[in-house]
């Protein structure tokens, strides 16, 4: 809040108005830090008058009305985390809203009734996803089939070329030992098992295709009754929480919009890269694999692109795996390549599109997706850094907010004086 001068307010004017707030102070030392500048460098900056001293005022007491916010928050968050598996698809409801909430304002404006808007955007959207998620399974399958029909090839020109290295005993006895124990893990996996396992993921499937068959119809009444649903949240928001709340959103949904758009933009570039990258290395080592599953490297790519850091080292161990059946030449020109991608990946695409909304250290990255997977398996791994930027954000906003008003100068020879002198107006006494 802007200071007002003491001139601006007169105990006698206070008193007329019946206000319980007293006159500002006439000792202009005790006033809070004025807002915008950086509390913690005052005395650096050589604002602090000569024998004064920058203190915070005691703390009071949260309001009821907050008691019961945080309250209301804490159960929201159990029960959310509790139903997290059936909240998903709401929830990537609610993420597809963020991004297509503009589009049925724009036809709005142009003259649409809203309700057709909303129709029209879900129906788009709808067949945008499906055909898609079409063309991925199409080249999944072809490419998978193709794969599996030519394993025992891979699998014998993989052995022939290990046959012809020239391998130090203890290596090839280590190397031996690591096969032979696959070959036993995998000669006793129990059929039966398996099975079991293939039907119950086809029940869960069965089961999550319903939830997401309601997903249209959410992300419908979503558009429709976004403007009154908004509207209403506002209504209810108390008068002093209001700016708050506003930066709150904001802070959440630029964040949240602004990191999977960028996730998109680089992962999609990185599916270019690498399937052109691995059709022309295909070409020059004569690897035909390489070439009949770029398309499939490809997405590996995109999809990796959402695990920051460690997803693109995913995507390169297929593509590394193809390779080793096609002679050293391939390995080679494919592990450049891939390491030249890592790096127009990591120094140009990541800050070009992320910018500094994703301000983290390579260290806290890997603390916070591991974190993440460990709450909320790979869902959590993606979301994690932006909901870790979305609480620093927030943190800054109130920590600052809190420094600005708590903030206050006294004498350096002066106790701290308590929160009835700051409140009403009485400079601390100089001993």
């Amino acid at each position: 809040e802007p200071l007002v001068p003491p001139e601006a307010t007169s105990p006698e004017a206070a008193s007329t108005e019946g206000s319980v707030e007293p006159a500002e102070p006439t000792d202009r030392s005790t006033w809070p830090i004025p807002s915008g500048k950086e509390p913690g460098a005052i005395a650096a900056a050589g604002t602090t008058p000569p024998g004064m001293r920058a203190v915070f005022r005691p703390a009071q007491s949260p309001s009821r009305p907050f008691l019961i916010a945080l309250l209301l928050g804490i159960m929201s968050t159990v029960v959310f985390v509790l139903s997290a598996g059936a909240l998903f698809v709401f929830g990537v409801g609610v993420a597809l809203a963020f991004f297509l909430v503009p589009v049925v304002g724009w036809l709005v404006r142009h003259g649409w009734p809203r309700w057709l808007a909303a129709i029209a955007v879900v129906a788009v959207t709808l067949l945008g996803a499906l055909i898609v998620i079409l063309t991925v399974v199409i080249i999944v399958v072809e490419q998978g089939i193709v794969f599996m029909e030519n394993l025992p090839t891979f699998l014998e020109d993989l052995s022939a070329w290990y046959a012809s290295l020239n391998l130090p005993a203890e290596v090839r006895s280590a190397v031996d030992a690591i096969i032979a124990s696959a070959q036993d893990n995998a000669a006793a996996v129990d059929e039966a098992t398996v099975t079991s396992g293939v039907l119950g993921s086809a029940l869960s499937l069965l089961g999550g295709l319903f939830a997401w068959f309601l997903l249209p119809f959410f992300l419908f009444y979503l558009l429709k009754d976004q403007p009154r649903m908004s509207m209403t949240f506002y209504e209810r928001v108390p008068e002093p929480w209001k700016d708050d709340v506003s930066r709150i959103l904001t802070i959440t949904v630029g964040n949240v919009a602004q990191y999977f758009k960028a996730e998109f933009l680089v992962g999609s570039m990185m599916f270019g890269i690498i399937t052109v990258g691995m059709v022309v290395i295909g070409v020059a080592t004569d690897s035909q694999l390489l070439i009949d599953f770029a398309i499939l490297l490809g997405l590996v790519a995109f999809v990796m692109e959402l695990i920051p850091q460690i997803g693109p080292i995913i995507s390169y161990i297929p593509a590394l795996i193809l390779a080793l059946a096609s002679g050293p030449a391939a390995i080679v020109a494919v592990s450049v390549y891939y390491f030249i991608a890592f790096n127009i990946e990591g120094s140009i695409l990541v800050p070009t599109f992320q910018g500094k909304m994703i301000n983290f250290t390579g260290a806290t990255v890997l603390v916070l997706i591991a974190i993440g997977f460990a709450l909320g398996g790979i869902i959590g791994a993606i979301v994690a850094l932006p909901l870790a930027s979305i609480v620093r954000d927030l943190f800054r906003l109130f920590f600052d907010k809190a420094v600005e008003e708590d903030l206050v100068m006294v004498p350096v020879t002066a106790s701290l004086p308590d929160s009835g002198q700051l409140t009403s107006g009485a400079a601390p006494a100089d001993p």
